[in-house]
Protein backbone atom coordinates (compact mmCIF):
# COMPACT_ATOMS: atom_id res chain seq x y z
CA UNK A 1 0.00 0.00 0.00
CA UNK A 2 1.56 3.06 -0.95
CA UNK A 3 0.51 6.76 0.68
CA UNK A 4 1.94 9.74 -1.40
CA UNK A 5 3.96 7.85 -2.52
CA UNK A 6 5.61 5.82 0.31
CA UNK A 7 5.12 2.63 1.51
CA UNK A 8 3.08 2.48 4.77
CA UNK A 9 1.72 -1.20 4.22
CA UNK A 10 1.52 -4.86 2.66
CA UNK A 11 -0.08 -7.75 2.29
CA UNK A 12 0.54 -11.17 1.13
CA UNK A 13 -1.41 -13.83 -0.14
CA UNK A 14 -0.99 -17.49 -1.32
CA UNK A 15 -4.83 -19.45 -2.08
CA UNK A 16 -7.06 -18.29 0.25
CA UNK A 17 -4.42 -18.04 2.94
CA UNK A 18 -3.53 -14.03 3.98
CA UNK A 19 -0.31 -13.50 4.82
CA UNK A 20 2.15 -10.63 6.12
CA UNK A 21 -0.40 -8.11 6.46
CA UNK A 22 1.80 -5.38 8.15
CA UNK A 23 0.71 -1.58 8.34
CA UNK A 24 3.53 1.15 9.66
CA UNK A 25 3.15 1.72 13.26
CA UNK A 26 3.05 5.35 12.50
CA UNK A 27 -0.23 4.63 9.90
CA UNK A 28 -1.76 2.08 12.24
CA UNK A 29 -5.57 2.74 13.32
CA UNK A 30 -6.63 5.09 9.96
CA UNK A 31 -8.37 2.13 8.65
CA UNK A 32 -5.31 0.68 6.19
CA UNK A 33 -5.01 -2.54 7.51
CA UNK A 34 -8.70 -2.84 7.05
CA UNK A 35 -8.30 -1.56 3.30
CA UNK A 36 -5.69 -4.19 2.75
CA UNK A 37 -7.48 -7.05 4.56
CA UNK A 38 -10.86 -6.18 2.35
CA UNK A 39 -8.62 -6.08 -0.91
CA UNK A 40 -6.96 -9.93 0.21
CA UNK A 41 -10.47 -10.88 1.22
CA UNK A 42 -11.96 -9.79 -2.44
CA UNK A 43 -8.98 -11.95 -4.19
CA UNK A 44 -9.61 -15.06 -2.23
CA UNK A 45 -11.02 -17.67 -4.41
CA UNK A 46 -12.08 -20.28 -1.29
CA UNK A 47 -12.83 -19.25 2.63
CA UNK A 48 -10.25 -16.57 3.70
CA UNK A 49 -8.13 -17.55 6.70
CA UNK A 50 -5.40 -16.70 8.36
CA UNK A 51 -2.70 -17.12 11.30
CA UNK A 52 -1.95 -14.80 14.39
CA UNK A 53 -0.19 -15.37 17.16
CA UNK A 54 -2.32 -15.75 20.11
CA UNK A 55 -0.51 -12.84 21.51
CA UNK A 56 -1.20 -10.38 18.84
CA UNK A 57 -4.31 -8.98 20.82
CA UNK A 58 -4.90 -5.51 18.08
CA UNK A 59 -4.65 -8.24 15.33
CA UNK A 60 -7.40 -10.33 16.55
CA UNK A 61 -9.63 -7.20 17.59
CA UNK A 62 -8.98 -6.19 13.74
CA UNK A 63 -10.03 -9.70 12.36
CA UNK A 64 -13.26 -10.14 14.77
CA UNK A 65 -14.54 -6.78 13.59
CA UNK A 66 -14.30 -7.97 9.99
CA UNK A 67 -15.79 -11.13 10.62
CA UNK A 68 -13.22 -13.66 11.00
CA UNK A 69 -13.56 -16.36 14.07
CA UNK A 70 -11.34 -18.88 15.62
CA UNK A 71 -11.59 -22.38 13.79
CA UNK A 72 -9.72 -24.33 16.67
CA UNK A 73 -7.07 -24.78 14.99
CA UNK A 74 -3.32 -24.25 16.61
CA UNK A 75 0.53 -24.29 16.09
CA UNK A 76 3.06 -24.59 18.81
CA UNK A 77 5.51 -21.58 17.29
CA UNK A 78 7.56 -22.09 21.13
CA UNK A 79 6.73 -23.11 24.47
CA UNK A 80 4.22 -20.82 25.99
CA UNK A 81 3.19 -19.39 22.45
CA UNK A 82 0.62 -20.48 19.99
CA UNK A 83 -0.54 -19.39 16.83
CA UNK A 84 -4.08 -19.35 15.87
CA UNK A 85 -6.04 -20.21 13.09
CA UNK A 86 -8.68 -17.49 12.04
CA UNK A 87 -11.52 -17.76 8.87
CA UNK A 88 -13.88 -15.39 7.58
CA UNK A 89 -17.43 -16.67 8.47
Amino acid sequence: MLIDPKPIGIVSLTGSMIEDLYVLPAYQNHGYGSALLHFAVSKCTDTPTLWILENNHRAERLYRREGFRQTGRRNAITDGLDEIEFALS
